[in-house]
């Protein structure tokens, strides 16, 4: 254990990160101080409930909420916080590294990037069509996993690009508000 860790996480996967990060802090017998997206406070605040209703000690898990750049910025400011990690802007991703090496604590950031997507030549072609689309596509690419490019080689290309082709002619653009508009893939129920 390092001590006190600070838990900062985005709006786009309000239960996922939170646990991914929170889990192994706690197991390494850590304490944790968890700053969501103001966005998503419900999914927060059942997650530390749920974490304290199974017998979680009275100050481990400790769950703050507000503006990062108020809330988010007191973690950054404290000399308590001995760990930090971020999801999140690069931009604030890069204000999180300056405040921990100004503090001496270890930090660790998950910022946007350029995720390649890679086919090799013995993919199965649906399942790698499929998996490109959803990363470049679904949640409209607000997910620091959305894919960016594609590599794809040799032996499997042409094939590739075409079903591609097929598959992104069925993608539909439009208002997922809007009434009898589907979100997310079409299941075909016979195949479950």
């Amino acid at each position: 254990p390092v001590g006190v860790v600070g838990i900062i996480t985005p709006w786009n996967f309000p239960i996922a990160i939170p646990a991914w990060k929170i889990a192994p802090a706690l197991c390494y017998g850590n304490t944790v101080v968890f700053k969501p997206a103001e966005l998503v406070p419900g999914s927060s605040w059942a997650i530390v409930d749920i974490l304290h209703r199974a017998g979680l000690s009275k100050g481990v898990l400790n769950l703050v909420m507000g503006k990062g750049s108020v809330v988010g910025q007191a973690m950054l400011d404290s000399p308590d916080i001995h760990a930090i990690t971020f999801t999140g802007s690069t931009g604030t991703g890069k204000r999180v590294a300056l405040a921990s090496v100004e503090h001496n604590r270890k930090y660790q950031l998950e910022m946007g990037g350029k995720n390649p997507f890679v086919v090799l030549d013995d993919a199965d072609l649906n399942v790698a069509v499929e998996a490109a689309v959803n990363s470049a596509f679904f949640s409209t690419g607000q997910r620091c996993t959305a894919s960016s490019r594609l590599i794809v080689t040799e032996g499997i290309h042409d094939r590739f690009v075409a079903a591609m082709g097929e598959r992104m002619k069925g993608l539909v653009i439009d208002d997922a508000l809007k009434a009898g508009t589907q979100i997310g893939p079409v299941v075909d129920e016979s195949q479950l």
